[in-house]
């Protein structure tokens, strides 16, 4: 799944690429960004701790000539929470983690506010989900470690298809070696549940830094 997503990301890279060579007057402005950060799930049931997470996303800009440009992006959302749990040695067993991983992808839409080279950009977006996978880590006594991935399965309710990321990004452009590139920091958080018909408030979010290269 991770390599079809790869892909899907450079075949409209390669588009987007296209489009510029094309456009006139240089109206839509191309960028690449990354950003690592610290994501969680709402309403915390037992012992859930944040999980270093990440997304990517490519983004073309309407070029206005003025403070604020309009935005579309097509990204790759990896969020979730990490839950632990100290087994104190029981059948040998010293530790067990869990890593539950949501993934999307999803099409940010939002509008670029510049304040010299600094610039703030509030977005909106809607994701599909593409997979649901949990990374268990057991640590045993005798120092040894095993780890798993696997589909994560639900006791109750099912994961909501779609979602809907909120993002705010505050960066600063810089210039090195003649390229254009910006850094700052990103916070987010899903407006709709990951999962549907539970009692508990599930809503992702996290908040990191921000990469981008301007093409």
């Amino acid at each position: 799944m991770k390599r079809n997503t790869i892909n899907i990301l450079i075949s409209v890279l390669s588009i987007f690429s296209a489009q510029r060579l094309l456009a006139q007057e240089n109206k839509f402005l191309l960028s690449i960004e990354y950003s690592p950060n610290c994501s969680k799930i709402t309403d915390e049931v037992v012992n859930e701790k944040y999980k270093l997470s990440h997304n990517a996303l490519i983004r073309i800009e309407y070029n206005t000539k003025g403070k604020i440009k309009p935005s579309l992006g097509l990204g790759y959302l990896n969020t979730g929470e990490l839950e632990k749990s100290e087994i104190g040695g029981q059948q040998g067993i010293e530790e067990v983690k869990f890593i539950h991983n949501y993934n999307y992808l999803f099409i940010p839409i939002g509008v670029i506010i510049k304040f010299g080279k600094f610039y703030f950009l509030p977005e909106i977006g809607l994701g599909v989900n593409i997979s649901n996978k949990t990374r268990q880590i057991t640590k045993f006594t005798n120092g040894e470690t095993e780890k798993e991935t696997r589909d994560e399965t639900l006791i109750s309710g099912e994961f909501n298809k779609l979602s809907i990321p909120l993002s705010l990004s505050v960066a600063r452009q810089i210039s090195i070696g003649g390229k254009s590139f910006s850094t700052g920091c990103k916070g987010y958080y899903g407006i709709n549940k990951v999962v549907r018909d539970v009692p508990r408030n599930n809503h992702y979010f996290g908040l990191g830094v921000l990469l981008a290269m301007n093409l």
